[in-house]
């Protein structure tokens, strides 16, 4: 029998970067590389090769094997990195270049695997949203910012109803509570009443349009100066007091109406109008009661414009108390800022156009329009100083004391 011929060979293979590393060099008998054996075995018997390959069994934790070492190393080794020499008073750091490599080995695998798990957490996200319904966006155009779309709610789908009421996704609608919010709660709804005040006129009166030799001359005639008070507008120009008192003329003696195309302007021209009837109101004596405009009452005034221009009255009534409430506001102010300056006469003067004003368009009792002035004057001015106020109007004007009660609700001194 021929001897047989045995011998190992390590396998040799293209070592990476990360085996030429320090730590591989210092544990070498945790190396991962595979070795073989080759036996060759021949006889006369029987002529043929036999190879036998042998492999070194590799452990699946090898790998956290040499991760628990190294970090138990680095761990102990940063125990005994510090020492403090009390003799010479000096603080020392030392630590092996292993341990510093691990350290930072491990602050960037950490810093690897959040920035991962960030990424797939929003792509999950994206992933998600993609696929979900998605909320319509309500558009609306605000003239106030010149005609560009504004978000003003979104609408969700019938299939996924909202599970947080704390606040509606749309602000402009109610329509949007769930159902069982309603459930949950049993106010008392207060019902809106719709009624013209007081000093609206129950009827204007009535003008003969039979006597009218043209009707439809006048009729081309409002429309020629309704249409130029527009251009006007859109050149830039304020309306005109001429013109609003001209149209309301031609349309009362003919019985005519205008028509005009955008709610915006007939808007906007009939506050111009209130604006001409309140200027007209603060120029009056301070003892009239009747103050008219081209020989008409101020009141039959600003309700036979509203029809004139086709405006509903209960719209055109909340315009005038708007713009009531507003002049008020000013009168007060202004006629602080006269007393801050001791002219005294003038802020009479100012407090006597409220009472004038209050007398021909009364707000009516707990209006909400003064209620807003009083809660605007709150901030600006001191309880004292809207008592000296009060005090002066009591005083000084002659007014009823339905006049005075409004002015009180004005300034916020009602309990």
């Amino acid at each position: 029998r021929s001897p047989q011929l045995s011998f190992s060979t390590p396998r040799r293979s293209r070592r990476s970067r990360s085996s030429r590393s320090p730590w591989n060099h210092s544990h070498n008998s945790h190396s991962l590389s595979l070795k073989r054996t080759v036996d060759f075995e021949s006889s006369a018997d029987n002529p043929n090769l036999k190879l036998l390959l042998h492999f070194d069994p590799i452990s699946p934790l090898s790998s956290f094997d040499r991760f628990v070492s190294f970090s138990s190393d680095a761990f102990q080794d940063l125990l005994h990195s510090v020492h403090i020499d009390t003799q010479t008073r000096t603080f020392r750091f030392s630590c092996r270049k292993s341990t510093l490599q691990f350290l930072a080995g491990f602050l960037v695998c950490g810093f690897l695997v959040a920035f991962a798990f960030r990424v797939c957490f929003r792509l999950g996200l994206a992933f998600k949203a993609r696929f979900s319904p998605k909320q319509k966006v309500i558009v609306r155009r605000d003239r106030s910012l010149g005609g560009k779309e504004v978000i003003v709610g979104t609408t969700r789908d019938h299939h996924h109803p909202r599970t947080n009421s704390s606040a509606l996704d749309n602000p402009l609608s109610l329509s949007a509570t769930p159902p069982n919010l309603a459930n949950k709660t049993h106010y008392p709804r207060l019902h809106v009443r719709h009624e013209l005040p007081k000093w609206w006129p129950q009827q204007l009166p009535q003008r003969n349009t039979a006597s009218v030799f043209d009707s439809e001359y006048y009729q081309t005639k409002a429309n020629r100066l309704i249409k130029a008070i527009i251009d006007n507008r859109l050149g830039g120009k304020d309306f005109s007091e001429e013109d609003i008192i001209q149209l309301r003329q031609i349309c009362r003696a003919s019985g005519v109406r205008v028509s005009i195309d955008t709610t915006n302007t007939r808007d906007s021209l009939y506050r111009a109008a209130v604006e001409l009837v309140l200027n007209v109101c603060c120029r009056a004596s301070i003892n009239s009661t009747n103050v008219q405009i081209d020989g008409e009452d101020a009141r039959e005034f600003l309700a036979g414009l509203a029809e004139n221009i086709g405006l509903d009255n209960i719209r055109a009534s909340r315009m005038v108390s708007a713009g009531v409430a507003a002049r008020t506001r000013f009168c007060f102010l202004q006629a602080w800022a006269f007393e801050m300056q001791s002219k005294h006469t003038e802020a009479v003067s100012e407090l006597s156009k409220i009472c004038l004003i209050h007398g021909i368009f009364p707000p009516g009792k707990s209006s909400p329009e003064m209620e807003m002035v009083a809660r605007g004057l709150e901030k600006i001015l001191k309880v004292e100083q809207r008592e000296l106020l009060m005090a002066t109007v009591v005083g000084y004007c002659n007014c009823s004391e339905e006049i005075r009660t409004s002015a009180a609700e004005a300034l916020g001194l009602v309990c």
